[in-house]
């Protein structure tokens, strides 16, 4: 698989994933979908949709264009494998910025793995629990280690089989009710194994570096889960504005840095998480799984939709030698040859169609709305003649019925080509031509 092959199927699944955020986030928005726990579903099942968007794809092969669709791409090759070092340069820049993202994303999220089990490793730990922490665990129902660092700016939550809390030093100053909600909040973000699903989006924001859209739900993700959090701190502790207190108070602190641990204050969305707390969200649950059942349908329907305009194409055999035509629709009876492109490896010039009459639709193809394509193997001889068509197994798999296997092998049959050379020579080549039948 080439890296053109790559780009082009990235490209068309960053415009699906961008499409399918834009509309489930104006959907919400639109339907004024606020509850946290609501929401927090509703942005983790965007994303799970995104990132299941390739395994719902109707691939389609080199030369298959979607309904109502302009061209679609006819290759030919003469054998061999495509490599890094004879694609077009922009190509290859481009795949290599993105791997290169990948690796540097790897490296950050690493580097804050060590970091830290280095911050846990020279915090002190508190063997005896002020009454302020134990009444947290009483509320929460959850026990953990709690530790002190200077090195961190907030407190900071990690671990899943023996989790640890690590606050900053300027903690033991805080007003005990300060403390209480702060330490409550951090044990419930262990008891919710929030640090697993923090790492699982870390993994997901490497990977997806370069689009905007998949940063912007996660973004959305982590909010709505800390602000369960902060509902779930007030409805245990019964205060409302220490918790507020406690807030802005660590928002006034000096900013950490980015850690794969869920943060108490996290990509500086206080304000948000205050006007929440600040006011009560209700909702009639009728018209809360009605907004809901609505904003889901919207979400599928788009990305349907996306999926089948901006296709994925099934992986070919990728050739080195290769040249291919450009072949757009005139009506459903019609295939149109309209221009040329190459991608020619070694010493040898693909051959050049001169004369190409065009595979007609049969009527009974027509009357039964057959689509598809037909992938053969085509012997040019030295002087430019097809000297044998046939199905390849791809084809024969297929198996287009109504005719229309035999209208593209007894149509192909006849072209005319300009032979193949090699060093100026002409030679016989062995080339794939894919022709697409398509109604609209």
């Amino acid at each position: 698989m080439s890296a053109s092959w790559w780009l082009g199927n990235l490209a068309a699944y960053s415009i699906q994933v961008a499409l399918v955020v834009a509309v489930g986030g104006s959907a919400a928005a639109a339907l004024r979908l606020r509850q946290p726990r609501v929401m927090l579903a509703y942005w983790q099942a965007l994303l799970a949709a995104c990132l299941l968007l390739p395994l719902v794809e109707p691939w389609q092969p080199v030369g298959f264009a979607p309904a109502g669709g302009a061209a679609t791409a006819v290759s030919t090759k003469t054998g061999g494998g495509d490599s890094l070092v004879s694609l077009v340069p922009f190509q290859a820049w481009v795949l290599l910025l993105l791997l290169a993202g990948v690796g540097v994303g790897v490296l950050r999220l690493l580097l804050g793995l060590w970091r830290l089990k280095h911050y846990r490793s020279t915090a002190l730990r508190i063997a005896l629990l002020p009454d302020a922490l134990r009444e947290a665990e009483a509320l929460a129902g959850m026990e953990s280690a709690f530790y002190l660092s200077d090195r961190v700016a907030t407190p900071v939550t990690f671990g899943w089989f023996d989790p640890a809390i690590i606050l900053p030093g300027w903690f033991e100053c805080m007003d005990e009710s300060h403390q209480r909600a702060i330490a409550c909040h951090e044990l419930l973000h262990v008891a919710r194994r929030d640090w697993l699903m923090n790492l699982a989006e870390e993994l997901v924001l490497t990977s997806f570096w370069f689009h905007p859209a998949v940063w912007w739900v996660v973004r959305r993700i982590r909010l709505s889960r800390e602000q369960v959090v902060d509902g779930e701190v007030v409805a245990l502790t019964g205060a409302r504005k220490p918790y507020l207190h406690a807030l802005l108070e660590i928002a006034a602190m000096p900013r950490a840095m980015t850690l794969p641990a869920p943060l108490f204050l996290v990509e500086n969305q206080l304000a948000q998480r205050v006007s929440l707390l600040s006011k009560e969200v209700r909702m009639s649950k009728p018209r809360l799984v009605a907004s809901l059942v609505i904003a889901l349908a919207v979400v599928v329907g788009t990305g349907w939709w996306a999926v089948r305009t901006f296709w994925l194409r099934a992986p070919v055999g990728p050739p080195t030698h290769a040249a291919g035509y450009f072949i757009s629709y005139g009506s459903p009876n019609d295939l149109k040859l309209t221009s040329v492109f190459y991608t020619v490896g070694g010493d040898v010039a693909a051959p050049v169609p001169i004369y190409k009459p065009e595979p007609p639709y049969t009527e009974q193809a027509r009357k039964d709305k057959v689509q598809g394509a037909v992938v053969t193997e085509m012997l040019v001889d030295a002087s430019g003649n097809v000297a044998s068509v046939r199905p390849t197994a791809v084809s024969l798999s297929r198996n287009l019925s109504d005719g229309l296997d035999e209208s593209a092998i007894e149509t192909l049959r006849t072209w005319k080509f300009k032979p193949a050379t090699k060093k100026g020579k002409p030679v016989p080549v062995k080339v794939t031509v894919e022709v697409a039948f398509r109604l609209f």
